[in-house]
């Protein structure tokens, strides 16, 4: 099935909306789905957004899109520190916005048990791999050692 799949709000309700070419067999397919409807207006069909359709159009699971609850719970604290130590609100934002990216990376981990390696591993598999500017790099890496310190 030569398909696009992204996640979207349709009428303010969690979709998949699916994008192909038209054809009746794929129509037919899609159709078979719980719940599938076509948008005549924005010309997609969507389904719900479920773990099911998620894994079926390789789309990552909700779950792995944020830090665990340990690593929320530790954004928090940290904004409350860099506040404490005032650093300017832009600072704040940026620097907390870069932990989330890295806490969301390692959220099957506990923060104790993050190491260095998580650290290289991050840079590699997403930073590097997205082609991200050595600028964001840099701010995420300086939030995070700011962070483990």
């Amino acid at each position: 099935m030569n398909f696009k799949a992204k996640t979207i709000l349709h009428k303010g309700t969690p979709r998949i909306a699916v994008y192909f070419e038209k054809n009746a067999a794929l129509i037919a397919r899609i159709k078979t789905f719980e719940d599938a409807r076509w948008s005549a207006s924005n010309k997609y069909w969507h389904l719900p957004d479920t773990e099911a359709n998620r894994l079926h159009f390789k789309l990552p699971l909700a779950h792995t899109l944020v830090p665990n609850a340990e690593g929320m719970a530790s954004i928090e604290t940290f904004k409350r520190y860099l506040l404490s130590k005032r650093y300017s609100p832009n600072t704040i934002n940026t620097y907390s916005d870069a932990l989330k990216s890295f806490l969301t990376f390692c959220n099957t981990k506990a923060i104790k048990d993050i190491s260095n390696e998580d650290v290289i591993c991050y840079n590699n598999d997403y930073i590097l791999k997205n082609n991200f500017s050595s600028s964001y790099q840099n701010q995420i890496v300086n939030s995070i050692k700011l962070f483990l310190r």
